[in-house]
Formats: C-alpha cells, structure tokens, sequence
C-alpha cells in the first residue's frame, strides 16, 4: 500500500494553479563551457536508443543491466562486458524507465516502455536471477501525445508511480502490487507549464520537471512553477534524471542531520553536454562531455541519457552517466566518480534503488530464555 506521507505531496502537486504556468523564467543563465570526461566503456546496442535505464542486480553490482529502448524493442545488456541479456523484440517503444516493488534484494525490478503506436504503455518485471523480461498487467492506454514519462517512487514506498509529460499537463498514475502486476489506485491530471518534455522522480518522492528553455522545476507544492529550481542554457533538452547519493560515512558532525548529496542531471541533445546542479539547492555544478579516447569515440551529439547513482560495480560504484550516440547504434559510458573529479565535487554514497529492508523492532516472534519452570 502507498504511504500515506505521499497524499499530501500529491496534494499539493494538484494545487499547482494556472497562475504559475507564465512564471517569468525568460532570464538565460550564463553559458557553461562543458569539460570532457574521458570515456571508460562502449556498449554496442541492437538498435538506435530511444531511451535508457538501468537496472541493479540485488547481488552482484557488475551484473547490473543498461535497458535500451528502440524503434526494434528493449534490449538488456551486461554492464561489466556489454554482453546482450535479454530483449523484447518487434515492438516500438519510446523512452524506458525502471523502478521497483518491495525492498531490498528480494524487490521486483519493473520496466516502464512507452508504445507510441499503440498509445499504450507496458510494464515487464526484470527475473532477479536470469535478468529476462516478463510482461505485468496494470499499465495504462494514453490518448494524446507523450512527450516525455518518468517512473519512481519516494523513499519507504513500496510501489512506483508513472508520470506522463503531455501539453499543458502531467498525469499521475499510482499503483498497488498485486499478483502478476500492477493494480491502478488513483489517476490523477495535473495542470502544467505547455513546454514540458522531460521528468525525473526524486528518492524523497518529489516531482522534477525539465522545460524547452532548460529550466527544471520540483514540483512539491503551490507555486512550483513560479521560479526554475535549476536553469541551463541549453539547444535541446533530450533528458532528465536525478542521481541521488548519500553523504559521507562519518563526514557528518555530530548531533548534525545528514548533509543531502547527489546531482540533477540535464542531457542537451545537440552537443551531447550534460549539465549538473545539486540536487537539494539547484545551484549549477557545472557540464561536462564525453570526450574520446585512443579507443572509443566522444559524444558530439546525444540520442538519449541514462544516469544513475547506483552501485553498478567497479569504475561505477558511485553510479555513471550514459549517452546514446545520436542516430548510431552505441552507448558510451562516464564514471561518476570521474565527472565528479572534473567538476570537483563530491559524489557521495551510493544509493542503492531497491530501497532498504526495515529493521524488525517487534521481538514476538524470539523465544523467551529467561522463564522459570513450575
């Protein structure tokens, strides 16, 4: 069941008033020069990208999968090798995302895929041993033009949620698990700024969505439109994410909250440069690109953007940022740990996406040592 610290989160987000839709945000930040990130891994895909993800494996970090979406179907592959996993072939899809069900190793893994000409979209749970795709129920038909979907859950929730970027609004689609898939709960139409068309789900719950002027707005309440939480100066946006981390072990003093850690990442699709801004106050980090090597090509042009803050092994035990090559059939890899490098900042504890399993507080189920026999 969805907690109930989530109702007023989408309360709030459905008092976002028509009045903010013409916040003035016409000011065009300073533009960045972007620095190039030496490129650590090439992935052949079967098909130009429409869409990437990543899904991490409850075990073996470099056993984790980058999903790619096509005009040919969604395709897995191994990140450690680039080695196809497994597909499902024949279908066009646009866009894929992933989130899951449950906690901690023993949670579902969920793909998201957007078919355009159906109008519909599909979910698959992702075998936590084999890695293949099972299609699920519960994904809903769209009419009208998508422009841009996320999927993604706050923090102790224990199923995902699907977002929908149309004209002049989003749609909000919340689920309960049940067998064999998702049971819908509650669709909700949210007023929205006309230019929207990209989203992210942040850990906490929160809603960011990405204009075509590059700004970025969190939607967690009245007025979230009226001013940018983040703005860059941008061609195309081809993307959105948010790469949550987690501070420091020890790097908090004592009696302190723990310092929010983690980046907004903005894909511009032209020049393939990827703006970053902190996550918890939007200020901008700076850009970076992915710049060849003797072995593998640079980025001059992106198709699609997938990052992640996960531990997916080796070089990318703080996460990575992957871009399609536009109109080519190949993904290039950058660590985090090296954009953050670049960029000098630092990335933090990686946030593992299937959630934490919570501690067993109730002692009923221990059996009492301590009785004295009659």
């Amino acid at each position: 069941m969805r907690t109930p610290a989530l109702v007023p989160l989408l309360a709030g987000m459905l008092a976002l008033a028509a009045c903010g839709r013409d916040a003035d945000d016409a000011s065009a930040p300073e533009p960045i020069a972007p620095i190039g990130v030496a490129a650590s891994d090439e992935t052949a895909l079967a098909a130009p990208a429409t869409g990437l993800a990543f899904w991490m494996h409850p075990n073996v970090a470099f056993n984790s999968v980058l999903i790619a979406a096509s005009a040919d179907g969604l395709a897995a592959y191994n990140i450690e090798d680039g080695a196809a996993v497994s597909s499902v072939p024949g279908v066009n899809v646009s866009g894929v995302a992933v989130s899951y069900l449950g906690f901690g190793p023993t949670a579902t893994g969920v793909v998201a895929a957007f078919q355009p000409d159906a109008g519909a979209f599909a979910f698959y749970r992702v075998d936590n041993g084999a890695r293949k795709f099972t299609p699920l129920a519960g994904a809903p038909d769209i009419r009208g033009a998508v422009r841009g979907f996320c999927f993604g859950r706050g923090d102790g929730v224990d199923t995902p949620s699907l977002y929908v970027v149309q004209r002049g609004k989003i749609l909000v689609f919340n689920f309960e698990s049940q067998d064999g898939g998702l049971a819908p709960t509650a669709n909700i139409a949210m007023d929205a700024r006309d230019d929207l068309v990209a989203c992210a789900v942040d850990s906490d719950g929160a809603l960011l969505a990405a204009s075509t002027t590059g700004a970025i707005f969190r939607l967690d309440g009245e007025d979230s439109f009226k001013t940018p939480f983040a703005k860059a100066q941008v061609s195309e946006v081809g993307g959105l994410a948010v790469i949550a981390a987690d501070a420091p072990e020890g790097g908090t003093p004592e009696g302190e909250e723990p310092a929010a850690y983690g980046q907004l990442a903005l894909m511009d699709k032209t020049t393939g440069a990827i703006h970053l801004f902190d996550r918890t106050d939007g200020r901008a980090i700076g850009a970076v690109t992915i710049a060849p090597t003797d072995e593998i090509e640079g980025v001059a042009a992106a198709g699609a953007m997938g990052a992640s803050g996960a531990n997916l092994g080796g070089l990318y035990r703080n996460g990575l940022i992957a871009l399609s090559i536009d109109g080519g059939a190949s993904v290039r890899f950058i660590p985090l740990n090296g954009v953050a490098n670049a960029l000098a900042f630092e990335a933090g504890v990686a946030v593992n996406p299937r959630g934490e399993i919570a501690p067993v507080e109730d002692d009923s189920l221990l059996i009492k040592i301590d009785l004295v026999a009659e």
